[in-house]
């Protein structure tokens, strides 16, 4: 009977012992929802992968990835899936371990502890939507300071000149821009702040809608010239091309974050623009382009969104003359439309 009992002081000594120590331990919240529709874990030695699916029923998913990518015999690998999860939380503590715990389908508490591989010199994939399409490299994490590797941006709106001089007669529903706002960036988060920058590009189309259309004469002047009366179908633009690098402050809110704002400046580097003219005689069809219209070569627009989750509303604002001042055709710009993942 002592020997029961030592035995038994021995087990509840030890795990006061263990509490004490997790109690202690401060843990970085990476996910914590209150259902899932199912958790996927793949373990070993040098890597650890998580995949949640439809988070507390919203369609989103979350992905998490660390460690190494070297070849791992079948034997020493781990895997784990369940279905219908609650209070379901993925977290990383300070004692270098990956903690993930669960309620089952089943009523059972599941409980599961991974070492955090060369925590000094790794790498971490983590990111949440609706596929993993939904792209984002986490680079370094120190405590709530994250440092991600982002692309994102996607965006597509209706640009109209302002303070054309002469009138321009444009259409802005004719006239477009195309932009991808970073192609590859970086993103430092902090909380619900964050701060974003990279390399970016940027179409943009203007359109006129009257009987004229742009000419450039042999000095580079830039002029609104009639067309004949037996021109028809007829069509003229002013296109330019830029690379961009956008500097942008986000600051996410609402429930789970879903809501966010984006504003800053962007620096465009405007590398070509052309002038092309379309229109019908008779029964033949002639298209003609001008290229070389000395459009300013470097530009800075001021960038604002407000997005839901992965999809945004924009607009963007050109405050400089778009072609230098030597062509004639004075005129600023602004631009809104739709932009997506980001």
């Amino acid at each position: 009977m002592t020997r029961n009992l030592i035995i038994t002081l021995s087990l509840i000594s030890s795990l006061a012992a263990s509490a004490a120590d997790t109690l202690t331990q401060k843990m970085d919240t990476l996910l914590y929802t209150p259902n899932a529709s199912a958790i996927n874990i793949n373990a070993n030695r040098s890597n650890t992968s998580i995949t949640v699916t439809n988070i507390g029923g919203s369609g989103d998913n979350f992905f998490y990835e660390t460690g190494t990518s070297t070849r791992i015999r079948i034997d020493e690998q781990s895997r784990a899936h369940y279905s219908d999860i609650t209070n379901l939380l993925i977290a990383e503590s300070d004692t270098k371990k990956l903690i993930v715990k669960f309620t089952s389908d089943r009523n059972d508490d599941i409980a599961y502890t991974y070492n955090i591989p060369d925590p000094d010199n790794r790498y971490v994939k983590t990111f949440l939507g609706a596929k993993s399409s939904d792209f984002g490299i986490t680079i370094k994490h120190t405590g709530k300071t994250k440092w991600e590797l982002v692309s994102g941006g996607l965006g597509f709106g209706w640009v109209s000149p302002l303070d054309s001089k002469p009138s321009m007669d444009v259409s802005m529903w004719k006239s477009n821009e195309l932009t991808w706002a970073i192609i590859l960036g970086v993103k430092m988060s902090h909380g619900p702040h964050a701060l974003t920058t990279g390399l970016g590009i940027d179409w943009r189309n203007y359109v006129t809608k009257g009987d004229r259309y742009f000419h450039k004469d042999d000095d580079g002047k830039i002029s609104l010239m009639p067309y004949e009366e037996n021109m028809t179908k007829h069509r003229s633009r002013i296109k330019t091309f830029s690379l961009q690098i956008p500097v942008l402050y986000g600051f996410s809110f609402g429930h789970r974050r879903n809501f966010g704002l984006e504003v800053g400046p962007v620096l465009n580097f405007n590398t070509s623009g052309s002038i092309k003219t379309q229109y019908t005689i008779g029964s033949h069809d002639y298209s003609i382009k001008t290229h070389k219209i000395h459009q300013k070569p470097v530009t800075v627009d001021v960038l604002g969104m407000v997005r839901y989750q992965s999809l945004g509303l924009y607009v963007r604002y050109a405050p400089m003359e778009v072609l230098r001042t030597s062509t004639g055709l004075d005129f600023k710009s602004i631009s809104t439309g739709i932009m997506l993942m980001f």
